[in-house]
């Protein structure tokens, strides 16, 4: 009955202060800033949304977690601690929109290594043994282990472009996490990731299918953070956690971040400078030209994330069923790359040879015709 309770509490406190943000947005968010997001390039709404939803979420995890202090292990609360950093810059960028890309990636690697530092964790392999000797150089494990936990912070603020998109997969993922904490008898993971679980759940409701409030990057960092460190700690209480099958669970938006950084780098274009080209937008613009409109409809935008469903879903699930087989997990991670990446270039070819429809500005085609 008291679990129970706290994960109701924590559901209800993330659902409140969503409602309080949708209800008075101004109270952290500035109109003009909220008008300037829906003529952004890559903006899928149109209308003015606060973009604040994942402060709710993080502070109603932080409730939740009061109710199981005496549960959690001082290596978890540590790390997640740390993630104050990232959460704060990204609450900064958030309300008054004065920081960059870059200084944001710069608060996730701070993040993650003042992790790494308290909480005495890092990758100790990812399940292959002969190539995990390589874990045993500390230069590598301490490199490895920051790249994981910036590298999703910064990943998970990619994909939130969606109603609902950000918010299902990390439902999904902390389900995954959930489950292989469960077989490894680690408690306070699955406290935090069920915790974790509800609090998204909360925003969930108001973020989709009408999408009246967003995760915003305080939201989306400091998930990633929490993310990042539940599976980063999973493996190193448990070698027989392959860190492949972890890499699984955090596939789609890592590989949505990488592959958008070399598209970008083939094109010759800024590897920080937001665009219209992401998976999930060439999702929201082909579903005209699969039902033969001639435009977009409102709800496309929510339909895209529905499509998209299976997608990141596979990985995942993939990932929680092979838990303890590096060297599957290993195959599967190589085979999910190279099947993103033959969806996604077929899918630009199949575009761009019929005049992709575009719907705010000409400058989308001229970014389909420079690819």
């Amino acid at each position: 009955m008291f679990e129970f309770v706290a994960f109701f509490v924590t559901f209800l406190v993330s659902m409140a202060l969503c409602g309080i943000a949708i209800t008075r947005p101004t109270l952290m968010m500035n109109n003009d800033h909220m008008l300037r997001d829906i003529a952004a390039r890559q903006a899928q709404h149109s209308r003015p949304t606060p973009r604040i939803g994942g402060v709710a979420i993080i502070v109603a995890v932080f409730v939740g977690a009061m109710f199981f202090l005496d549960r959690l292990e001082s290596d978890l609360m540590l790390a997640l601690l740390a993630g104050v950093v990232v959460f704060l810059v990204g609450l900064r960028e958030d309300i008054a929109r004065d920081v960059s890309p870059r200084f944001r990636l710069l608060a996730a690697f701070i993040s993650g290594f003042l992790a790494l530092i308290l909480s005495r964790t890092q990758v100790p392999g990812l399940g292959i043994e002969p190539a995990d000797a390589i874990f045993e150089w500390a230069i590598v494990a301490i490199f490895i282990t920051l790249l994981w936990s910036a590298g999703t912070c910064h990943a998970l603020n990619l994909i939130d472009g969606l109603n609902g998109l950000a918010s299902l997969y990390c439902i999904c993922a902390a389900g995954a996490i959930c489950i292989i904490a469960g077989y490894t008898q680690d408690t306070d993971l699955q406290i935090i990731s069920g915790l974790l679980i509800v609090a998204v759940f909360g925003f969930f409701v108001f973020n989709w299918p009408f999408g009246r409030i967003f995760m915003g990057d305080a939201g989306a960092y400091g998930i990633g953070h929490v993310l990042a460190w539940l599976g980063l700690i999973l493996i190193y209480r448990n070698p027989e956690v392959a860190g492949f099958s972890i890499l699984l669970v955090l596939f789609w938006p890592v590989c949505e971040t990488l592959f958008s950084m070399i598209r970008r780098r083939l094109n010759k274009c800024a590897t920080d400078q937001p665009d219209r080209l992401h998976f999930h937008h060439l999702v929201v613009r082909a579903l005209p030209l699969i039902f033969n409109r001639g435009k977009r409809r409102i709800y496309d935008n929510s339909f895209a994330t529905i499509v998209l469903l299976p997608l990141f879903s596979a990985p995942i699930l993939t990932g929680l069923f092979l838990w303890d087989n590096g060297v599957k997990s290993a195959i599967a991670l190589a085979f999910f790359i190279a099947l993103f990446m033959l969806t996604y270039i077929v899918s630009m070819s199949y575009f761009v040879n019929r005049k992709f429809r575009r719907d705010r500005s000409d400058g989308v085609q001229r970014e389909l015709d420079a690819t």
